[in-house]
């Protein structure tokens, strides 16, 4: 677009918007409000299913994950790549939950895979969220209407949408434009977490002959 001359914006992080202005939002501190919440809900083996690892925010998500986790002493999280898909993202959860690492708790990078692994969870009978907390980013009807309702990571889409328009404009009137940080999407709490299972302890004498 540049090389065109066309005025144009990226929705996305500046570091990948090269001399086009850009407007984002801290996917970070988002999933770092994410982390510390379930982190305080007694999850330590919290598991991602993301989308494609070529794409920016998703390097962008998958090294704040990798670095929040470390800072709050948490188990080594797993990642899984996805293309996003309701497909990909029950294949995930699927695997994760018949491995040998399973998390307690699962933050999906889009609605669609998370609502997939919620069923996934369900056909398992893995209770949600008394065994698996599960959170979805974005918001959407979707996490709304299924049992239990998702935790969402929400952010305001037609005001996000509003600043890309309104930079852009600007870009073609003045010929020039500021990059725009929005807020970061905030956390809703919802039916899809609770603290972490604790195992059961069996009664004393259970063992004896």
């Amino acid at each position: 677009m540049a090389e065109l001359g066309l005025p144009a914006v990226v929705v996305g992080h500046p570091s990948g918007a090269g001399d086009l202005p850009a407007v984002w939002s801290d996917d970070a501190a988002a999933l770092g409000e994410t982390l510390r919440y379930l982190s305080v809900l007694g999850h330590r083996s919290i598991a991602r299913v993301a989308g494609l690892p070529e794409l920016d925010h998703t390097g962008r998500r998958d090294r704040a994950h990798l670095r929040i986790c470390a800072e709050l002493g948490l188990d080594e999280p797993i990642l899984v790549h996805t293309d996003y898909s309701g497909e990909a993202g029950a294949q995930a959860v699927r695997g994760l939950l018949i491995g040998p690492r399973r998390p307690t708790a699962i933050v999906f990078d889009n609605d669609i895979m998370a609502v997939a692994g919620l069923s996934v969870a369900q056909e398992l009978g893995v209770d949600v969220p008394g065994e698996l907390s599960l959170v979805a980013w974005d918001d959407s009807q979707l996490t709304q209407v299924v049992r239990p309702p998702l935790t969402a990571l929400n952010r305001d889409i037609p005001a996000y949408g509003t600043h890309a328009a309104r930079t852009l404009l600007t870009l073609i009137e003045e010929g020039c434009a500021e990059s725009v940080e929005d807020t970061p999407a905030r956390l809703i709490p919802r039916g899809s977490t609770a603290r972490a299972h604790a195992p059961s302890t069996p009664s004393p004498g259970a063992n004896d002959s």
